[in-house]
């Protein structure tokens, strides 16, 4: 009966095939800017007949349906298309595609480039833009100081957003969240990003005021989006000043897979410029990176992420108040991260998106205070996340989700007969709604919230948020009020669980405009801050509190001379705080007034190269000075650095990099340190916080050894 069943449908089939009305449909899909897009899936409503796009954005099939035909193109990020097709228009058919224009408008940034678009606050830059940058060394975090918003805080590295602390910013990779993003470094040595902007397709940074979904930010995230689709194969290595890298990637059909490889040991850098550091053994990071991805038909698509990397130096350190007192500090950092997504688009609308993620971070530290101590910390995150979003008017697109949040954090000190450990397991599980309200052609809401429960102090959490962006004559007005959630730092935890989640409102209003390569922007914002871990003198509690308010100003040219680009970024902050160790209301240490950049690029096409400079001030920061009352009681001397950066093309395949940073030779004070000193007329001896060298000197050549791309290196 099978084997009659079989020979019926092959009959019918057959049959279907040559006495149906076979008609070829065919014709080109292209994006709002006339360019091919491929991976397009084009198909005849209401029936299984169609096809994907090419790599020239061309498409072709068969339909045996008769009648009224509705042709349908879909594509991640772009507004459906519909048209009626008749007899006499099967072929040869144009298609444009449009961005879907019913969100409100995202902000897109790039490094010399600040588009105000709406919601979130959200800016996208490239991984070129990044490189040369001049100041950024190639690193995506000291690119990202450059813009409105982020303040100087040169000792560190990390990012800092209108007020807030670093902590306060997350980072994402494909939407799921990474727990430890920065490298591990020695005292007033930067860090660095762990990931390669070059790993990533968009690089979407938020000044504040983010989408819901987002969690536990205070001030800002910053969401890195990796290639959903890479169908060349190519390789390419990258030597270096401070070490090599290199890998590369192999496309197959439906996929492919990517690997990533570096090492940097600093010994022959130190060699050759010194620092005021006593090494020995200098730094040295290993990392590697890898993705795979499968796309088994144009809807649906399969990404998997891996990072490792391993940090080792041995400094000499001299304590402050002693020095006899010499310790050999030995650090050892391990760090893993993972992440696997799936997102798809159904035939009834419904855009699906699942990801698990997994963070670890442990170090070990020899010395840590004192000689023959041993310190470690060890923390580790799962992050499951699922949403589907659909428009389902043209007034109306909604977005839900369900995330979790698992956590542990343990610590451990011992020294001669000082033993100390203790740990945390914890939970976050939230859900998020997103409507966004296509209100008018010139007038765009999104209100959203998400409702959150923290399992370590047992509370709930409702952080709703409303945007709403309105177009007037090309100007384009915006305002965001939202509140946002996040638990104190694990180092207050583990003295008191029971410490309250703590929170921010943010209100923001901005205006957007651009015409003829120009752009003119400028954002206010207040915000406040409450619920904050305080230590005070006999108790820990959760009574902190705060503001932060201020204004960004940013205006790029690119027309005022061919090949010529510059950028003005202007920051005003007041922030004031009185949470952990700050007992009084006060401007916090990292905290500046006044922050500004002019960035200058240079496109030279007959000797192929970028020159880049870049002038980076800020105002003094604040500090505490034991011999005057109150605490914060003094400034330090304003923050100037002149950096310069030449990108060189020396062939389709081969970039010469080089950059260096302070030119002008200024010595930044970032903080000061007192110990106490008995010679001294006050009692205290004084000692300032500065750079461990006052430049830093970089030169890279990335190599393609294959593939056509020379920026995409190693790439991904």
């Amino acid at each position: 009966m099978k084997d009659f069943t079989l020979i019926i449908l092959f009959f019918f089939a057959g049959f279907c095939s040559v006495f149906g009305q076979q008609r070829t449909v065919e014709g080109k899909v292209l994006n709002e800017k006339s360019k091919p897009m491929p991976y397009a899936n084009v198909f005849i409503k209401g029936s299984i007949d169609g096809a994907s796009t090419d790599s020239l954005g061309r498409f072709s099939f068969t339909t045996d349906q008769t009648g009224e035909l509705t042709l349908c193109v879909r594509i991640m990020g772009y507004a459906e298309y519909t048209m009626l097709l008749t007899a006499g228009k099967l072929t040869n058919i144009v298609v444009k595609m449009h961005p879907d224009n019913i969100t409100l408008d995202n902000v897109v940034v790039t490094a010399g480039n600040f588009r105000l678009k709406g919601n979130g606050q959200f800016g996208k830059m490239s991984a070129v833009d990044i490189v040369t940058t001049a100041g950024s060394t190639g690193d995506l975090y000291h690119s990202l100081r450059t813009l409105p918003g982020a303040q100087m805080v040169g000792e560190s590295g990390k990012l800092y957003v209108r007020g807030g602390d670093s902590r306060e910013a997350q980072t994402y990779i494909d939407e799921m969240h990474v727990l430890s993003p920065y490298t591990t470094t020695s005292d007033n040595v930067p860090v660095r990003g762990r990931y390669s902007p070059f790993m990533f397709e968009g690089i979407n940074f938020s000044t504040g005021a983010s989408a819901s979904e987002y969690a536990q930010g205070l001030s800002s995230v910053l969401a890195l989006n990796t290639k959903d689709a890479s169908p060349v194969t190519k390789i390419g290595f990258n030597p270096s000043s401070v070490g090599v890298g290199g890998g590369g990637t192999q496309a197959f059909d439906k996929g492919s897979a990517s690997v990533s490889l570096n090492y940097q040991n600093l010994e022959p850098y130190y060699g050759l410029v010194p620092d005021r550091l006593h090494w020995v053994n200098p730094y040295q990071l290993f990392s590697g990176s890898g993705q795979l991805r499968f796309n088994p038909d144009p809807s649906t698509v399969f990404k998997t992420f891996i990072g490792y990397d391993r940090t080792t130096f041995v400094q000499q350190l001299t304590a402050l108040s002693d020095p006899l007192a010499v310790r050999n500090l030995n650090m050892k950092d391990d760090n893993f991260y993972l992440n696997s997504t799936f997102q798809k688009n159904t035939g009834s609308g419904y855009k699906i998106f699942a990801g698990a993620a997994f963070s670890f971070h442990n170090q070990h530290i020899g010395d840590a205070l004192v000689a023959a101590d041993t310190y470690r910390n060890k923390e580790w995150e799962v992050h499951l996340k699922t949403k589907a979003s659909k428009r389902f008017t043209d007034f109306l697109r909604l977005n839900v989700g369900l995330e979790n949040f698992f956590r542990h954090n343990d610590t451990a000190y011992n020294y001669i007969t000082t033993a100390y450990s203790d740990s945390i397991n914890h939970t976050i599980t939230a859900a998020f709604a997103t409507a966004i309200l296509n209100l008018s052609s010139n007038l765009h809401a999104e209100l959203s919230d998400r409702l959150e429960y923290t399992s370590i102090n047992h509370q709930w959490n409702q952080n709703p948020r409303l945007a709403l962006t309105y177009n007037l004559n090309g100007i384009n007005f915006s305002g965001i009020v939202g509140r946002y959630t996040q638990l104190a730092d694990n180092k207050y935890l583990l003295l008191d669980r029971d410490l309250r989640s703590e929170t921010c409102m943010q209100y923001v209003g901005g205006m957007y405009y651009e015409k003829k390569d120009k752009i003119y922007r400028i954002e206010s914002y207040y915000k406040q801050y409450d619920k904050l871990a305080l230590q005070e003198p006999t108790v820990l509690n959760s009574a902190g509190y705060g503001y932060s308010k201020g204004v960004d100003l940013f205006f790029n040219d690119k027309a005022l001379f061919k090949n010529f680009e510059y950028m003005l970024a202007y920051s005003f902050c007041l922030s004031k705080r009185k949470y952990e160790e700050y007992t009084e209301l006060s401007v916090p240490q990292y905290a500046t007034t006044h922050n500004a950049t002019v960035s200058l690029k240079y496109n030279v096409p007959a000797l192929k190269s970028i020159l880049g400079i870049t002038n980076r001030f800020a105002s003094g920061r604040p500090y505490h000075d034991p011999t005057k009352a109150g605490i914060m009681n003094s400034t330090t001397d304003c923050y100037n650095s002149v950096d310069m950066s030449l990108t060189y093309l020396a062939s389709k395949k081969v970039i010469i990099y080089a950059s260096a940073t302070n030119l002008l030779n200024r010595q930044n004070v970032y903080n000061y340190n007192y110990t106490a000193d008995a010679s001294q007329s006050d009692g205290y001896r004084k000692i300032p916080v500065i750079d461990s060298a006052p430049h830093f000197f970089y030169l890279g050549i990335f190599i393609t050894l294959s593939g056509k791309a020379a920026y995409d290196v190693s790439n991904f």
